[in-house]
């Protein structure tokens, strides 16, 4: 593929490539946050759509998802990937670009693995907060732990990795409760340092390729259903990924 402000390096895997062999951490970042999805949704990013098809595969009486996604490469390539429901709807739009009228304002917004790919963070959240209902939701998914950076995480467009801490600092209090926020994939944590700042393994390579197929596949079927279980009943002060919950101030 070609290349344009946003893509990056997100185009490591061809539209043929199937993600199916990380079924289960598509199902673990979903079980993460379902509790909190309301009716009407927005995502912020489709990438590949896989997320957004599972969201309308499992999320129960929402009336309306709107997925949007920048990336004109992006949203051209996955554009048929699979197939949904008349109320699921894309639009090539960046986030910063979006106005909706109030009537229709959403009760739900989601950044799976986006604020990292976004320069001014804050202000994205400042955004999200003129797009919600009052109580409304944003759910967050981010890379975590700065030390970990990468040439992998440059290489996809990453500005950083977060803390709570960090996390929490560009989080306006007089705008959102911090409603539930925690770390997860501990054991993650491994191969990161392992294959992606120590080996230098790009995803966008044969190499990085075989990674995601072989001891990816190994990763999704045995170790994400052993951590989602563990992080039912015990969370640990670090993970490779952190997740928020925040609430609009009414």
């Amino acid at each position: 593929m070609n290349q344009d402000k946003y893509v990056h390096g997100m185009d490591w895997a061809d539209t043929d490539f199937s993600l199916s062999i990380l079924s289960n951490y598509r199902k673990y970042q979903y079980s993460l946050i379902s509790k909190y999805i309301g009716k009407i949704i927005l995502e912020v990013g489709s990438g590949d759509r896989g997320f957004t098809y599972l969201l309308a595969k499992s999320s129960n009486n929402f009336e309306k998802i709107l997925s949007i996604e920048p990336s004109q490469i992006l949203f051209s390539s996955y554009n048929n990937k699979y197939s949904f429901p008349d109320n699921v709807k894309f639009q090539e739009i960046d986030l910063f670009d979006l106005h909706v009228d109030n009537s229709v304002c959403f009760d739900t917004i989601i950044f799976i693995h986006v604020l990292e790919h976004i320069e001014k963070d804050r202000e994205a959240l400042y955004k999200a907060y003129e797009l919600l209902q009052p109580n409304g939701y944003v759910l967050i998914e981010v890379p975590a732990l700065q030390f970990l950076f990468s040439p992998h995480d440059k290489l996809l467009g990453h500005y950083r990795r977060y803390t709570k801490r960090t996390l929490k600092a560009i989080i306006d209090p007089d705008k959102f409760v911090i409603e539930d926020i925690w770390y997860q994939d501990p054991l993650g944590i491994l191969g990161s340092l392992y294959y992606f700042k120590f080996k230098k393994i790009e995803l966008k390579s044969e190499i990085g390729l075989d990674l995601v197929k072989n001891q990816g596949k190994i990763y999704d079927k045995y170790l994400v259903p052993l951590q989602s279980f563990i992080g039912k009943y015990i969370r640990l002060p670090f993970g490779l990924n952190l997740t928020a919950v925040l609430k609009k101030v009414a």
